[in-house]
C-alpha cells in the first residue's frame, strides 16, 4: 500500500507537468527558452507572454535597460559595500584614485549568447564580463595621463570618452552595449595632494592679487581720465581767456594806433601852419602881417598916459622896449635868426 502511494502521486502529477504553463517578459525585458531535448535558446521579446512545458523548458530573463556599474571610494554608494573606485598610475609615476560609473545595457539580440558563455541574469553578466573588462580598459586609457593632464577637466573629459570607445569596442563582440564611462571624484597621494592643494591657493593668490592690480589699474584710469577731463577743461578755459585777451588787446593797439595817427595827423596840421606862419613873416608881406598882429595886439591892451613927474623934464618913452615887453620885437627878431 505504501508503495503505491507515490505512484499515484506521479501519475497525478504527470499533467501538471506536461501542460503548458504562462511566461512573461517587462518592457525591458527579453526572455530566452532554452529547450532541453533540442538544446536550442529561442529570444521572447519584450512586453509578452509565453506559453510552454516548463518541465523540458529552461527560462530567463534579461533586463535590456540602461545599467550603472558603480565603483566608488564611498562605502555604501557603489554597487559593492567596501571600497571600490579605481586605483592607477599615472604616466609620471603617480597613485590616483577614483571613482568611476559604466553606463551600459545588453544587446536584446544577444541575450541567448550571454546567458550560454557569460551567466543566467543581468547581474550575473554585470559582474563576470562588464566589470572586470571596465576597470582593465579605463585604467589602461588613465594610465597614458601623467598627474597634471589628469587635473585638466578638459583632457580627463577626453580620457573618458576615449575609454568609453575602447571598453565599447571589447565588449560589442558579447553582446553588452557600453554607452558612456563617467569619472568622478579623484585622490591622488596625500604627499601629492598637499602639492596640488599649496598650488590651488597660490593660484587662487594670484588671481586675488590679479583682481586688484586689474581693480588698481581701472581706478587709476578712471582717476587719469578724470584729470584729463579736469585739465581739459582749464586748457579750454585758458585758451578763451588767451583768446578774449587777444581780442581785447588788438582792439586797444587798433585804437591806439587810431589816436596815434590822429594825434600825428593834427600835430603835422600844426606844424604845416606854422610853417606857413613862419614863411608869411619872412615875405614881403611879413611887417604888414606883424604890424596887424600888433594892432590886434595893442587893441586888446590897455594904455595909460604916463604923468610928468614934477622936477622931472620931459619924460622919453623907449618903443622898442615897449614893442619888446609886447614881443613884437622878440618874434620878429627869431623870425630873422631863422633866415
Amino acid at each position: 500500500m505504501k508503495r503505491l502511494l507515490p505512484l499515484a502521486a506521479l501519475l497525478l502529477a504527470i499533467p501538471t507537468m506536461t501542460s503548458c504553463t504562462p511566461h512573461t517578459t517587462e518592457a525591458t525585458e527579453v526572455g530566452v527558452r532554452f529547450n532541453k531535448i533540442t538544446k536550442n535558446m529561442e529570444l521572447a521579446q519584450p512586453g509578452a507572454t509565453y506559453f510552454f512545458v516548463p518541465i523540458l523548458n529552461e527560462w530567463r530573463t534579461f533586463d535590456v535597460s540602461t545599467q550603472n556599474l558603480t565603483m566608488v571610494a564611498q562605502i555604501g554608494d557603489g554597487d559593492r559595500q567596501v571600497k571600490d573606485d579605481l586605483r592607477f598610475k599615472t604616466r609620471d609615476g603617480n597613485d590616483i584614485e577614483t571613482d568611476v560609473t559604466v553606463r551600459w545595457r545588453i544587446d536584446p539580440t544577444k541575450a541567448d549568447h550571454l546567458w550560454r558563455l557569460v551567466g543566467p541574469n543581468t547581474d550575473k553578466i554585470r559582474d563576470r564580463l562588464v566589470r572586470p573588462l571596465a576597470r582593465t580598459y579605463v585604467r589602461d586609457v588613465l594610465n597614458r595621463l601623467d598627474s597634471e593632464e589628469f587635473y585638466n577637466p578638459d583632457l580627463r573629459f577626453g580620457a573618458a570618452n576615449d575609454a568609453t570607445k575602447l571598453l565599447a569596442t571589447h565588449l560589442a563582440p558579447s553582446g553588452v552595449v557600453v554607452e558612456q564611462v563617467i569619472l568622478g571624484n579623484f585622490a591622488f597621494k596625500p604627499e601629492y595632494q598637499k602639492l596640488i592643494n599649496q598650488r590651488k591657493e597660490a593660484e587662487k593668490n594670484a588671481e586675488k592679487l590679479e583682481a586688484e592690480i586689474l581693480a588698481t589699474s581701472e581706478a587709476n584710469k578712471a582717476a587719469l581720465q578724470q584729470k584729463v577731463a579736469e585739465m581739459t577743461e582749464k586748457l579750454t578755459t585758458a585758451q578763451g581767456d588767451f583768446e578774449r585777451a587777444k581780442k581785447t588787446a588788438d582792439a586797444y593797439l587798433v585804437r591806439r594806433q587810431q589816436e596815434a595817427t590822429a594825434t600825428v595827423a593834427e600835430k603835422k596840421a600844426v606844424a604845416e601852419g606854422i610853417r606857413r606862419e613862419r614863411a608869411a613873416l619872412n615875405s614881403s608881406a611879413g611887417d604888414a602881417y606883424v604890424t596887424l598882429q600888433l594892432i590886434d595886439a595893442l587893441q586888446k591892451k590897455e594904455i595909460r598916459q604916463i604923468p610928468q613927474l614934477p622936477g622931472s623934464g620931459n619924460v622919453i618913452i623907449d618903443g622898442n622896449k615897449l614893442l619888446e615887453q609886447l614881443g613884437v620885437i622878440r618874434y620878429k627878431d627869431a623870425a630873422k635868426g631863422d633866415n
